[in-house]
């Protein structure tokens, strides 16, 4: 049988130059492309690295993306199918699932076939009806089943040693799920994603050795929450520190987590001594009924203590927070700056609320009549674009945003949150020395530099960091104390070079993303005069609906979200309502006015 063609197009609409010179692999190409039957070729094109206009002929062109990506997919699939019309066009990945929530798979009709979810079993199934040619009998809609990642084949490192060399590290898929129930995220509606679903420790060792023989030592463990299953995490670790004992390999590795990972002292440490360096958490907000009212039970803690036991261990913790909750207040701002500058947290790029096609809190925006449409071209106009009608008066949010990212890449905040970083180490007994920086704190750095060098968009990132570094006298100062202060605990013991190099990232990341950010930069919308909070705690037909499907299925943890949900409105609305205030002027009102 005569050979096939498919050739998987990575089209995300960021450009090489906004990658800050870190680039990864597709992972998703790399995944599906382990799945594709013989007698068909693989080809993996990334349009970050290569030109649209040099991709050559093949049957299939297979697409995958998320929606602010859909500009970019819709150009170059205009591109192949001017050239190749004869070929057939195929799309997955994020981007079909969350249209088809909203209703809107209609956008991307101009693919002759749509997969929704998994397509580890799906793309196979298509491409064998291909060769028979029967593959008009199948719908244009194509749906997968969650995908057992303890099935997974080992990647196709034929094809990333073809392209690897560009970039900065590889990314390792290692489980899909999460346990928890926060109402605004979008994982945990995808079907059994509240269950373990992990890839064997014994395969992700295996592609850690293929990357490591390659030459990689930066690694992401892309997951939805390491420790979603914390049997798992201590066998996929107790795997890792084996395979280093054999090979002598040190490595760099970041991931996700939850906070409660803060009660795990002997996972942390031996995640330390197998090279986990830096841990993405989303704790959201400092303020707890915001975390109840969004069901995120997780964070419910002591969050300054939890987070400074992490750091103890030292590992990197790059934040997420989120403004626009329901239960902020006027003092969101400030609290969340004080909070990054006491614990000593160095990364984070705060964010608003945005509700998610599919989630709950997607269902709640729409029941209150609190969905807003992007505009057309916020992307382009706009430096901050939110589909939420905020209980907070807009022209606040934008004005304190606006104030709190000058106040965050302040000379004088920056050192504050580094110099309390680097203290909350130096006398930490649990600090774990051996974090596996990957051939050396400084390769990582060399690497970096390396790649930024390679490219012609990249070298203006890096000029563009340095004048900005440069440009004001403290900012040198301050990045040449923070090196003088890293040194000098280096010769104790305490390596931190790593963490003096993703500060300065991070710094001068936000400061050029928002560099002249000014009020009308940002899209948002509040709710309008008379909204009534007491709506909050209603319940629409669509909740309903999908509460008692879930239950008919024996899942009862929706309800628990509810529960948690309905709890933290109340409190909201018994506030606002109280004696002397009326629900809109408390909860709308400018507060800065």
């Amino acid at each position: 049988m005569p050979h096939l063609t498919i050739t998987f197009v990575h089209a995300p609409l960021l450009q090489r130059d906004q990658s800050d010179g870190a680039l990864f692999g597709p992972l998703w190409a790399y995944t599906l492309s382990a799945h594709v039957p013989a007698p068909w070729v693989s080809s993996i094109v990334d349009c970050l690295q290569r030109d649209p206009s040099t991709i050559g002929p093949s049957q299939v062109f297979a697409f995958s993306g998320t929606n602010q990506d859909l500009e970019s997919i819709r150009s170059i699939h205009a591109q192949l199918k001017y050239k190749y019309p004869l070929a057939t066009f195929i799309l997955g990945g994020p981007i079909t699932w969350s249209l088809q929530q909203e209703g809107k798979l209609g956008l991307v009709d101009f693919f002759e076939h749509l997969f929704v979810l998994d397509g580890e079993e799906t793309l196979p199934l298509f491409l064998r009806h291909f060769e028979q040619g029967t593959q008009g009998s199948l719908p244009q809609v194509i749906r997968g089943d969650r995908f057992q990642l303890r099935r997974a084949q080992p990647i196709r490192f034929d094809l990333y040693r073809a392209s690897g060399g560009g970039y900065y590290g590889a990314t390792i898929e290692v489980s899909r799920g999460c346990p928890f129930l926060c109402e605004f995220c979008d994982v945990r509606v995808l079907p059994g994603n509240n269950e373990s679903n992990n890839k064997e420790p014994g395969l992700i060792v295996h592609e850690l050795g293929e990357y490591f023989a390659a030459g990689v030592t930066q690694f992401v463990f892309v997951c939805d929450n390491f420790i979603g299953d914390i049997a798992w995490a201590r066998a996929c670790v107790d795997a890792i520190l084996a395979w280093q004992e054999n090979t002598g390999a040190t490595i760099s590795i970041f991931t996700w987590a939850t906070i409660n990972i803060a009660k795990l002292a002997d996972l942390m440490t031996k995640m330390r001594r197998a090279g986990f360096s830096v841990l993405h958490i989303g704790i959201e907000s400092v303020n707890h009924n915001a975390l109840l009212e969004t069901a995120k039970v997780q964070n419910r803690v002591a969050l300054k203590p939890a987070v400074l036991t992490i750091q103890s261990f030292g590992f990197i913790v790059t934040p997420g927070f989120i403004f626009g909750f329901d239960s902020d207040g006027p003092d969101l701002f400030a609290a969340t700056r004080d909070f990054i500058v006491e614990t000593g947290l160095v990364g984070g790029d705060p964010s608003f609320l945005m509700a998610m096609p599919g989630t709950p809190l997607w269902d709640r925006m729409k029941r209150t009549r609190r969905l807003v449409e992007p505009e057309a071209d916020a992307t382009s106009r706009r430096k901050i674009a939110t589909n939420i009608r905020y209980l907070l008066d807009e022209r606040f949010l934008a004005r304190g945003f606006v104030g709190f990212i000058k106040d965050l890449t302040s000379t004088r905040t920056q050192w504050a949150r580094f110099r309390n970083h680097v203290t909350s180490l130096i006398e930490s007994e649990s600090f774990v020395a051996n974090g596996g920086h990957g051939g050396g704190p400084r390769r990582p750095l060399t690497r970096f530099l390396r790649l930024q060098l390679a490219n012609r968009s990249t070298r203006r990132t890096l000029w563009l960091r340095s004048a900005y570094l440069l440009r004001r006298p403290t900012r040198a100062l301050a990045v040449a104390a923070g090196w003088l202060l890293t040194e000098r605990l280096s010769r104790r013991g305490r390596d931190l070079s790593l963490h003096l190099h993703l500060w300065i990232y991070f710094w001068t990341s936000v400061g050029l993303r928002y560099r002249g950010l000014k009020e009308q930069d940002l899209a948002l919308h509040s709710v309008d005069p008379g909204f009534d909070v007491a709506t909050l705690l209603e319940r629409g037909t669509r909740e309903v609906d999908v509460l008692a499907e879930r239950l008919s299925h024996g899942d009862k943890k929706p309800e628990l979200q509810l529960r948690h949900t309905n709890e933290g409105l109340r409190r909201l609305v018994a506030s606002a309502t109280a004696p002397a205030h009326s629900s809109t002027e408390k909860v709308r009102a400018d507060p800065s006015s």
